[in-house]
């Protein structure tokens, strides 16, 4: 009975949750037409999802269990991870860290000149292509080191396409670098004229699906795995590359930087109001920086993965892995 009326309050809160989210949302964008259908879709689709895996939980994780069993008994040997940062990965967090805090704090003293150094084509632009440049080509070199793991290296291998086209995407692949023009049915459709796919028919297609994969690489996922073991297990099944809990950490770091400096600047982006002589652009730019620089911090460090060939027999069911730090 106690379970019945808990999963009726969940389910009620949720109603109401994603009432109060609709309407605030579509108020504040003025969606209309096949946008007001999508929005719809997104906010009630995810919040059923999540109210029917509270209710079926148990049946899931027992899925999950098995799913996990099934993949861990065609591990040679079981995926091995680096518990503690590097010397190396310590002092690329401080220093990120320190540019996380020196660059909130420069847009608080100096909005205008903050916005000069994230202007289109700008250093930070090319900066954070450069970070994803560096994190695919790592990406790349991990997988060719990963001998016999054919699950991790096409996740890496994936993670390495995500950052080139992310990176290239960014710099419009170069397009006002090298002077090629934008072919004319793409720019019929791009909004900004470019040559990209970001921009088609919207500034924002891209903003939100990519918020949430990266909040669920960089953030997520890295506390999952430390604080459930059934998510580690699976995780470390799958072999996928997880960042370390410190990354989920200087993740919210960058998040709390770019809300103040959203508001500082008066365009506090995604959400689509303007109460200044800014656009809602800079603040974007500068939590892409950050988050392109957590990509190639996590990515130069290997995902924290020993791939020196360990002999260790896979884990039984009832046994756990040490969660990295």
């Amino acid at each position: 009975m106690r379970t019945i009326a808990l999963n009726l309050a969940v389910s009620a809160a949720a109603v109401v949750l994603g009432l109060w989210i609709e309407s605030a949302v579509m108020a504040l964008t003025g969606a209309d037409g096949a946008k007001l259908v999508i929005g719809r879709l997104v906010i009630w689709g995810s919040l059923i999802g999540a109210v029917v895996g509270w209710i079926f939980r148990d049946r899931v994780a027992a899925m999950l269990s098995r799913v996990a069993a099934q993949l861990e008994s065609r591990q040679v040997v079981a995926l091995d991870r680096i518990p503690r940062a590097s010397l190396a990965e310590r002092t690329l967090n401080a220093l990120f860290v320190l540019s996380a805090l020196l660059l909130t704090v420069f847009a608080m003293l100096d909005a205008q000149a903050f916005t000069v150094l994230f202007y289109e084509d700008g250093p930070f632009e090319y900066g954070s292509a450069i970070l994803y440049g560096i994190a695919s080509a790592s990406c790349i070199v991990l997988a060719a080191r990963a001998s016999g793991r054919t699950r991790l290296r096409s996740w890496l291998i994936g993670l390495a396409l995500l950052f080139l086209f992310v990176g290239g995407e960014e710099i419009s692949w170069g397009q006002r670098l090298f002077g090629f023009d934008t072919p004319e049915e793409l720019a019929a459709i791009n909004v900004q004229g470019e040559f990209t796919l970001h921009n088609v028919y919207s500034n924002s297609l891209f903003v939100y699906p990519g918020l949430a994969v990266t909040a669920a690489l960089l953030f997520l996922l890295p506390l999952l795995h430390a604080h459930q073991p059934l998510c580690r297990r699976l995780l470390d099944a799958l072999e996928f590359p997880v960042a370390s809990v410190s990354c989920a950490w200087l993740f919210g770091l960058s998040v709390v930087c770019y809300g103040i400096v959203g508001l500082t600047l008066g365009s506090p982006t995604p959400l689509p109001i303007n109460w200044s002589e800014f656009l809602p652009h800079y603040d974007d730019e500068m939590l892409e920086f950050l988050v392109s620089a957590l990509f190639a911090i996590q990515s130069v460090s290997g995902w924290r993965l020993s791939l020196r060939g360990s002999t260790e027999p896979v884990l039984s069911a009832g046994e756990e892995v040490q969660p990295f730090r």
